[in-house]
């Protein structure tokens, strides 16, 4: 018994080693901001009654009239307007080889319904303007802008479908005038929720649920909650001369100067565990915070344009019995879903684009390939919605092409006719590029960054979610993530370490234990 208890320092000192460096590499952070501390963003204040002037209270003919009356006063901001993104559809865009290019919604092509060239009327249902309808546009008359699309505050405003942004007849440009006000969410949510053929159909994770106070928890969205941070969208994205940050991978993303930061309200060190903080050097906030999407509403995950067609020359549709599949004739086959979880992938911000100029040199062609990885200094792991897809292009040219889709029954529009030769021939000579009349459909793959929906801390993920073989990351190669990689070196060197390290302690124990035994003989 007298042995154990003079060998017993042995045993606990190596317990006491290994503990002492839990502890070292688990500190609490002084960076940490609780809550209170936030630098949250106020939200804009309606200043003016504009129901007590006079100008507004007149009946207008034309919604370019009641432009013009919003300009009497606010008579520099249509020079804003017309210089920005939402408006031009375009945006000087920095590429991966460093050229700089013209880029956007006008001109770039995705996996949902491709392009908007040649179904202008259409695709501008959602833009901040009137009658966009063709290449005759005029971009540079102030009085195009449609000011009521953003500050409409009665909830009654609408822009009728299929009519280059003009508003629906059943709206009384008159009454809406007068209520006008600062953005709200519901005033961004009618073309960013809406956008690519229904709601939450495009991103996954913008859908008109997040304005609803009994769906939208804390849980739901922290930010958009009315029992949470109870945000509007234009407190994170914050404008200056009309122009608004935030931009995707899919259209116009690349150079930091218009990016939207986690940081700008919360530290880059939020968290009271260092680790933790130390994380935030290779990984977004957002792939530990938003670990579903498509919460409510499904989003569209797949769409197969080759299926399209008539069945014994009529048009079909056909839904699945668990309503997550449909194929008609005009679309294709599409997949929905819904509870969705993130893909990950490291990226730096630069994103390639695909336009009608984009040779295809692959079997499967990366609409908005992701640039960076982990040995880059700028790239982080960031959660996205990967969109995949079938679509047409020209087999010969080896480019993609621009096909009509929307407009009356023999005007080339697939929707309407049915007919894919007709259809990219209008489409193509509409955009003024080369089809050689010979189309195949190739596999796509689109990459939406998943920024919304972020979850309470405690549905955040955890360690084991990452750090594990079957984890979250265990698609994502080029680095080595302690739990899921296997590094034989590396472990044996970790094992060896702790194991030297434990029977030098047990072996200096040991023997300062003999020697003063041998001391107190000899002293006797």
């Amino acid at each position: 018994m007298k042995t154990f208890f003079k060998l017993l320092p042995s045993l606990i000192i190596p317990m006491l080693f290994v503990f002492g460096i839990i502890v070292f590499f688990h500190p609490k952070d002084s960076g940490q901001v609780s809550i209170s501390e936030i630098n949250l963003p106020k939200k804009a204040d309606k200043k003016n009654d504009h129901s007590q002037y006079e100008i507004l209270k007149q009946k207008f003919e034309t919604p370019q009239d009641l432009t013009k009356a919003c300009l009497s006063c606010h008579n520099k901001r249509g020079t804003e307007i017309i210089k920005t993104t939402h408006w031009k559809w375009t945006t000087p865009d920095t590429l991966a080889d460093g050229t700089v290019k013209e880029l956007g919604k006008k001109n770039t092509l995705n996996n949902f319904c491709v392009g908007i060239q040649s179904n202008d009327a259409l695709c501008q249902t959602c833009h901040i303007g009137y009658g966009w309808g063709d290449k005759t546009f005029d971009h540079s008359n102030v009085n195009n802008i449609d000011c009521i699309v953003c500050h409409d505050n009665s909830g009654k405003y609408k822009k009728e479908k299929g009519k280059a942004g003009m508003p629906s007849q059943t709206v009384d440009l008159s009454k809406i005038a007068q209520k006008v006000g600062p953005t709200k969410s519901k005033n961004c949510g009618n073309c960013h929720f809406l956008g690519g053929g229904g709601n939450n159909v495009k991103h996954g994770d913008l859908e008109l649920a997040q304005l609803d106070a009994v769906i939208c928890t804390k849980d739901f969205d922290v930010h958009l909650s009315k029992e949470g941070a109870n945000l509007e969208c234009s407190q994170c994205h914050q404008t200056t001369h009309h122009n608004i940050s935030g931009a995707g991978p899919m259209t116009n993303s690349n150079g930091p100067e218009n990016r939207v930061s986690c940081t700008q309200c919360h530290t880059d060190r939020p968290h009271e565990n260092k680790m933790l903080n130390n994380h935030y050097k290779k990984v977004a906030c957002q792939t530990c915070h938003i670990s579903t999407y498509a919460k409510h509403e499904k989003t569209k995950i797949f769409w197969d344009w080759s299926t399209c067609g008539l069945k014994n020359g009529e048009p079909f549709e056909e839904i699945s019995e668990d309503g997550l599949k449909k194929s008609d004739s005009g679309h294709g086959t599409a997949i929905y879903a819904t509870n969705l979880t993130p893909e990950y992938f490291w990226w730096n911000g630069v994103a390639d684009k695909t336009t009608l100029e984009t040779k295809i040199t692959t079997d499967t062609v990366d609409m908005n390939a992701l640039h960076g990885d982990y040995l880059s200094n700028d790239s982080k792991i960031y959660p996205f919605k990967v969109m995949r897809g079938k679509q047409p292009y020209d087999t010969k040219n080896k480019t993609f092409v621009q096909f009509k889709t929307f407009g009356p029954k023999g005007s080339g529009a697939y929707w309407s006719d049915f007919d894919w030769d007709k259809s990219i021939r209008t489409g193509m000579d509409y955009a003024g590029y080369p089809y050689s009349g010979n189309m195949g459909f190739i596999s796509t793959r689109s990459y939406w960054p998943l920024n919304h929906m972020v979850g309470q801390a405690e549905s955040a993920l955890t360690c084991v979610d990452c750090h594990s073989r079957n984890g979250k990351l265990q698609n994502l190669t080029g680095f080595y993530l302690p739990g899921r990689d296997v590094n034989l070196l590396l472990d044996w060197a970790g094992k060896l370490f702790v194991l030297f390290s434990v029977l030098g302690v047990i072996a200096h124990s040991t023997l300062r234990i003999i020697a003063k035994s041998k001391n107190k003989i000899i002293n006797k």
